[in-house]
């Protein structure tokens, strides 16, 4: 009986393909890639504008703080807020009394001086009668002609007085110094106020103004946009034209914004005072700026970018942009063509030429 005999070589040999087959049959085989839904937009050829909005208040042109010239007790307040007055119209009265008497002791004063000066005026007759007969001498009559000259200027001092003090009973009536209507009540009956001090506010009929704030980076928005339009806050579809007529120089130290007034091209009638309104400028944009969702913007080695759709292969491209301006919630951007599909949402979960599927499509404007 014999015994069958496998060599060595051949052995190893058996072994070493047994394990590469065994090898073979445990490796997994990869899926395929499934395109990922997208959403497009088309970059349109049409040119885009910004629109800068800035409430704001309706003002006149004129307003006018009105005081008493003279200091006293108000006794009467003869307008409200909103009144129109006419000019000349009272509006408020002082308690006259002290004044009174003070014109009082000046006409008593003048009587006086009055007296006086007739008195110096007969003596100095006399003194030229006597030193014709040469019973006085030059000196004497010299005296006689200062004493008349000193009393005529005491005379007309106090007249000068009593004219001040009928001026200040006359002050003691406030009084409109132009047609208008009163935008603020500052004082009431039975206040004590100096020379001075505001009573009430007028604002003068005439032109209507719009007045707004401008924030620190948009002052020069402000001075290469004279012209814009304004919209009252109730009739939002009327706007008026308006033109710049005052730029602040200086920020205000609390809000650190700059106050601008335009000018509003309508009738007077047209506006209310103190009616909010919206101050609307038109920003016309760089003709070859397009205006992007920041959702479609990418950050690669320091560079902005979006995906670009291709229509041939179905896949996206990583294309370089430069960022120019922002719009409200949109930024405005070059680098794009009219006619190219960019993704605009789920833009971090792409790769560079991943397979896509459009979804939807919106047109993006320049």
């Amino acid at each position: 009986m014999s015994k069958s005999f496998v060599p060595m070589p051949m052995l190893m040999t058996l072994l070493i393909a047994l394990s590469l087959g065994l090898t073979a049959c445990d490796k997994p085989t990869m899926a395929p890639e499934k395109p990922r839904f997208v959403k497009l937009m088309t970059i349109s050829p049409s040119n885009s504008t910004q629109q800068l909005e800035l409430a704001g208040e309706i003002r006149a042109r004129i307003e006018s703080p009105l005081g008493f010239r003279v200091s006293g007790k108000v006794v009467r307040r003869l307008v409200e807020t909103g009144q129109s007055v006419k000019k000349g119209q009272a509006i408020a009265e002082l308690d006259p009394r002290d004044y009174q008497l003070a014109k009082s002791s000046s006409n008593s004063q003048l009587t006086a001086a009055k007296a006086d000066l007739a008195l110096a005026e007969a003596e100095y007759r006399r003194f030229q009668e006597l030193k014709s007969n040469q019973f006085v001498s030059e000196l004497d009559l010299d005296r006689k002609r200062v004493a008349v000259s000193a009393a005529a200027a005491r005379s007309q001092s106090l007249a000068s007085n009593v004219a001040l003090d009928a001026n200040r009973i006359d002050d003691t009536m406030l009084r409109a110094d132009s047609d208008g209507i009163i935008s603020q009540v500052l004082a009431d009956a039975g206040m004590v106020v100096s020379a001075g001090q505001p009573i009430v506010t007028i604002a003068q009929q005439g032109v209507r103004e719009i007045v707004v704030e401008f924030p620190e980076d948009r002052r020069p928005v402000a001075l290469s946009q004279p012209r814009a339009e304004v919209s009252l806050w109730a009739q939002p579809q009327a706007k008026y034209p308006a033109q710049l007529r005052e730029l602040s120089a200086v920020a205000d130290p609390v809000t650190r914004t700059f106050r601008a007034r335009y000018t509003i091209d309508a009738p007077a009638n047209a506006f209310a005072l103190g009616q909010s309104a919206t101050l609307h400028l038109t920003l016309k944009a760089a003709a070859s700026a397009i205006k992007l969702p920041t959702s479609a913007l990418i950050g690669q080695n320091q560079q902005t970018k979006v995906w670009r759709f291709d229509p041939q292969s179905q896949s996206i491209k990583a294309n370089p942009i430069v960022v120019v301006g922002i719009d409200g919630n949109d930024v405005l951007v070059t680098g794009l063509e009219p006619g190219q599909q960019v993704v605009v949402a789920g833009v971090h979960v792409l790769h560079d030429g991943q397979q896509v599927r459009p979804m939807a499509t919106t047109v993006a404007t320049k």
